[in-house]
């Protein structure tokens, strides 16, 4: 069996209803496994519900980066509290809106958290990576995606991407979606083009021509204990 598992993440579930009928679309029709959700917009109980049982699905913690440990713990304990009263479960994993979670104290809290419940967290780099492990958190081996780029994945940039995936767990962060509707965002019509590239038959192709399996948090890894 492989040794490659990918898991693709779409970020922002609950935050326009339009940007949810995207993502569920990409699960449907594309290689999106796993989504993070926020949980106190007005859209999330409507999301969280829709969301099926094959979509992995974590929380999108909205926390400030200046929080202290104490609070940055108690914070994400709030909001998976009612994470878990609007899915009916606890989530697959967390990760936080913007990576607030980066900043040292803030990182400190979730892994708090995540350690007592068994979650994975999200890694954007080898020095959280290391800091989450020392913790005894587990997180992926690696991490592609950036916000920054608008967008991200177009379908030549995802192509070239899976391609190379390197041996381990990946998480490949994503935001599809429709033009928001409701919610006023800088990040609009571009989840359009990752959408596009996420639902390009040829996406699946490229995993399956690297030898790689797609899979959400927490599931088993061939021959290992866990996925991340």
């Amino acid at each position: 069996m492989s040794a490659l598992v990918l898991v693709v993440n779409a970020d922002d579930l609950g935050y326009d209803p339009e940007i949810d009928r995207g993502i569920l679309e990409a699960h449907r029709r594309g290689i999106v496994t796993s989504a993070s959700a926020m949980v106190e917009t007005s859209f999330a109980a409507a999301a969280l519900a829709a969301a099926p049982a094959s979509l992995g699905l974590g929380l999108h913690a909205v926390l400030d980066p200046g929080l202290s440990q104490a609070e940055a713990e108690a914070e994400v304990r709030r909001q998976m509290g009612l994470f878990e009263r609007l899915r009916g479960a606890p989530p697959t994993h967390l990760d936080s809106h913007r990576h607030a979670h980066a900043a040292p104290a803030v990182l400190a809290g979730v892994a708090a958290v995540a350690l007592e419940c068994g979650l994975p967290v999200r890694a954007i780099d080898s020095a959280m990576r290391a800091a989450l492990r020392a913790a005894g958190v587990r997180t992926a081996d690696h991490f592609l995606g950036d916000a920054a780029l608008r967008p991200c994945w177009t379908a030549e940039r995802l192509l070239s991407a899976l391609a190379a995936l390197p041996e381990g767990t990946t998480e490949l962060m994503c935001h599809p979606g429709h033009a928001p509707s409701s919610v006023r965002t800088s990040f609009g019509a571009e989840r359009e083009a990752e959408l596009a590239a996420l639902c390009d038959p040829r996406a699946r192709e490229a995993v399956a021509a690297r030898g790689a399996r797609l899979a959400r948090f927490g599931e088993p890894a061939p021959g290992a204990g866990k996925a991340t």
